[in-house]
């Protein structure tokens, strides 16, 4: 139960059971719903193919970052890297199947795997909409589940009832962000943006020529024109569909696995540096051990209370006595002021 043993073994960070450490079944549950419903979003927002493969996979604590540039990854060869870079700088999309292969090499990964039954239901479900609304409906329903069976303590309707509130905000940004996934730039400005940049790499190199008395100079306002040009169309060709366009797409799967390590802080438990005893609180367990009270308070009966243990009654009493001391302290100033007010005040009358 030492807590500098709990990083020992593997580096898994607040997922290690060094030293008897597991997370209680709601924690670990609670987690795995989060990460599922994130990683469910996520692969529908960079457009996967129903019914392929899964892109889901198993997400262990503590392994690398994945790569957030796709041209790092180990399993692609060079000629791969040269005809996916010549169909980039020629505007040509990936082929559905092309799309299902690549998004297989790059899985978003869940906090414990993804087993048989959620994969069927996830494929079962009709469209990525639907998709990402039964993972959210899992999590909610968890925690309603959970909290009407008591899993949450004591905790009031209204804090549970922002948990789900936060839930809902995080789909309507979902939606947001689908809308800007699914609805395309309008056709016909899209084209004419294209052949403007098309016809300006020809007709700039004739009006430079024209118009310039240097040919040196004329070949750099050249190339500095259509290349400001046609970076920008290209800059809106990336923000129209900014979680599909490699390899200059929104690293979807490194923000998984990030969001995955924020929540394994879950596991962390309580504050380190809790003022009652360590050793007490291990062997009780549960935040029902958690007491702070002064002489006047009651304490709960529905709420366990820890056993006072002589070091506590003994820092309650040199609290209570340090409060005493302040208390004297702040009448004497109290009188000092109150007696200068007064003194001022007859100096001015006189």
């Amino acid at each position: 139960d030492d807590p500098s043993t709990w990083a020992k073994g593997e580096d898994r960070g607040f997922a290690s059971d060094a030293g008897g450490r597991t997370p209680n079944l709601f924690l670990q549950e609670l987690v795995h719903l989060a990460s599922l419903c994130c990683a469910v979003a996520f692969s529908t927002l960079r457009n996967d193919i129903d019914g392929a493969e899964s892109p889901l996979d198993m997400y262990y604590p503590g392994q690398p970052w994945p790569e957030v540039d796709p041209d790092r990854m180990k399993n692609i060869t060079i000629c791969q890297r040269i005809t996916e870079t010549g169909k980039y700088i020629l505007g040509f999309d990936k082929t559905p199947a092309t799309r299902t292969k690549y998004n297989a090499m790059r899985p978003l990964l869940v906090l414990g795997g993804v087993s048989d039954n959620e994969i069927a239901f996830l494929q079962r479900a009709r469209g990525p909409s639907a998709k990402v609304t039964l993972a959210w409906h899992w999590l909610s329903e968890f925690i309603i589940r959970e909290h009407l069976a008591g899993s949450l303590g004591a905790v009031g309707p209204p804090i549970i009832s922002r948990i789900i509130q936060f839930l809902s905000d995080g789909m309507i940004f979902y939606n947001h962000s689908r809308k800007t996934m699914y609805i395309p730039f309008p056709f016909p400005h899209a084209q004419i943006s294209a052949f403007f940049v098309f016809t300006m790499i020809f007709s700039v190199p004739l009006l430079m020529d024209e118009y310039s008395n240097n040919i040196y100079l004329g070949a750099v306002l050249t190339f500095l024109t259509v290349t400001c040009l046609a970076g920008l169309h290209e800059v809106a060709r990336e923000l129209e569909n900014p979680f599909r366009n490699v390899p200059n797409e929104i690293p979807l799967c490194t923000l998984q696995a990030m969001f995955n390590e924020s929540l394994i802080t879950l596991f962390s438990g309580f504050h380190p540096d809790h003022f009652w005893e360590g050793d007490d609180y291990r062997k009780k367990g549960g935040a029902g051990n958690h007491r702070f009270t002064t002489s006047s308070s009651t304490p709960s009966k529905d709420v366990p209370q820890a056993p006072e243990t002589k070091s506590e009654s003994q820092g309650f009493s040199a609290l209570e006595a340090r409060l005493k001391m302040q208390q004297k302290e702040i009448n004497r100033l109290s009188a000092i002021l109150e007696k200068s007010s007064t003194a001022s005040g007859m100096d001015d009358f006189s």
